[in-house]
Parts: C-alpha cells; sequence; structure tokens
C-alpha cells in the first residue's frame, strides 16, 4: 500500500499540507476496503467541507453508501468498479495508452519518479492511482501541473464519464479527486468532444486511440521521459537490443547476410 500523511504531524513546526491530506487521505480510499475504511470517508469529508462543498457533498452520498453495506458488499462493489472494469482501471497508463507499447515507456517514467522522490512501490504497478498521487504530492508545483494536465486528468475524466453512467457509488470518489486537483491545478480538459462520443469508444479503442482533438499533444510529450530536461517537448527513444538466436538448422548470418549453400 502506498500511503501518504492524512493526519497533521505532531509537531506544529511542520504540520502536513492540505493539499497532502487530501490526496493522502483520497489515496487510501482508492485502495481495496478494509475495517477503517468508513473512517476515512469521514476524514475526507472533513478536510473538504469548507472549501470544496460540492465535493463534501457527493463524499457525504459515498459515505451513506459505505455506512449502508454489510459483509462483503463494499469490497465486492470496489472489485466490480475497478479490477474488473476496464473503463474504470485505476491505472492512468492503460487509460492514456491502452495496450500501445507507449504505455511502457510510462511506466519507466513514473517509477523513476517514484524512486527519485523516494516513494516505496506496492503491489501495483507504478501508474496505479496510489502512486501517482504520491508523486503529485511530492512534485514541485510547476511539475505537478504539467504532470496533472498531461496524464492525470485525462484518464480521471475518462474514468468519471463511466462511472456517471453507471451510477457507481465510486463516482463521488474520483469527483471528489478530480475537484481537489482542480483546486490546486486549475481545471481540468477531457480528451473527447465529449462523454457520450468518449464512452462509446472506450471499449473498443481504449486508451491513446480513444477520441482526442486532432493535434493534442501525446502525453509524454508533454511530460517527457527522464532522459529529456523537464518541459522539454521532445522525447528521446532508445531503441531496443535485441539478441536473435539463429535456427539450429540454419547456420549464423556473415556480416548481416544469411550464409547459403
Amino acid at each position: 500500500m502506498t500511503d501518504l500523511p492524512i493526519v497533521e504531524a505532531i509537531s506544529s513546526e511542520s504540520p502536513v499540507p492540505e493539499k497532502v491530506r487530501s490526496l493522502g487521505t483520497i489515496s487510501r480510499l482508492l485502495n481495496y476496503p478494509d475495517e477503517h475504511y468508513l473512517q476515512l470517508v469521514e476524514m475526507l469529508y472533513l478536510i473538504v467541507q469548507s472549501q470544496l462543498p460540492e465535493a463534501a457533498k457527493g463524499i457525504s452520498e459515498f459515505g451513506q453508501f459505505v455506512e449502508q453495506c454489510v459483509d462483503h458488499e463494499l469490497e465486492e462493489a470496489y472489485t466490480r468498479t475497478f479490477d474488473v472494469n476496464p473503463s474504470c482501471a485505476l491505472e492512468i497508463g492503460w487509460h492514456l495508452f491502452g495496450e500501445d507499447y507507449m504505455r511502457g515507456q510510462f511506466l519507466v517514467r513514473m517509477r523513476g519518479e517514484l524512486a527519485k522522490y523516494e516513494i516505496p512501490e506496492s503491489a501495483d504497478l507504478p501508474d496505479h492511482l496510489t502512486h501517482v498521487l504520491a508523486v503529485i504530492a511530492a512534485l514541485p508545483d510547476e511539475e505537478a501541473f504539467q504532470f496533472t494536465h498531461a496524464c492525470v486528468f485525462p484518464a480521471l475524466f475518462k474514468m468519471q464519464a463511466s462511472l456517471d453512467k453507471n451510477q457507481s457509488p465510486f463516482r463521488h470518489l474520483i469527483r471528489c479527486l478530480l475537484l481537489v486537483l482542480e483546486e490546486y491545478y486549475g481545471q481540468g480538459e477531457s480528451w473527447g468532444e465529449n462523454d457520450e462520443k468518449l464512452l462509446r469508444n472506450t471499449d473498443s479503442f481504449p486508451g491513446q486511440n480513444g477520441p482526442r482533438p486532432p493535434g493534442m499533444n501525446d502525453p509524454l510529450r508533454s511530460y517527457p521521459m527522464p532522459t529529456s530536461p523537464c518541459g522539454d517537448r521532445e522525447i528521446e527513444f532508445v531503441p531496443l537490443q535485441m539478441q536473435y538466436a539463429a535456427p539450429a538448422s540454419q547456420p549464423a548470418a556473415i556480416n548481416g547476410n544469411p550464409m547459403r549453400d
């Protein structure tokens, strides 16, 4: 589990910033539910109620849902929503790139950011939202702005559209996350012309093949790989060095040309 601080530090000299508390609590709620889940929902409500009343209203409704769950209903709802539903997967790289090889580049980038800020990796992939929120909290403001607009908002808008369509209770949690990020980094923009068109294309064309306005920058060009300076719009692509063994029935090649009898 990737946890961020969700309560103020005991020392008055170094209180945990409100942004970190908000993102940390949401991060915990995006993990598989445990016995503290309802307490975390209540904590999130208290954090956002003064500055983000719209988010607080949604979290209040989400809390009512959590409170009414019995036995394993909450865990089952979480699994149905995030684990077996590609349109709501918590790995943002999937929403950005689908199965395209560029997702691998994005995972490399995310792993590099986690290492840079000494954020421990959980069993989840580096582009899981719990890791992503930890990175946002650690980044300098300018880089966090760039990363959020290039990579996080587009993925969250796709998730939000699907959750709204299905009237999932978890829509309130993702909506709260969007509102928190917009509070600190400005309003984000969806890739699709509208949510309905986006939803119609999600199943057939996931990730970067989904609808987005012509000419929109690739996320990895807006937020380049570590080999490029931050803010550089170009990416350095490194070709894979593949080693192939010659088939047993065919002699090895010499100077790039197969030997012939």
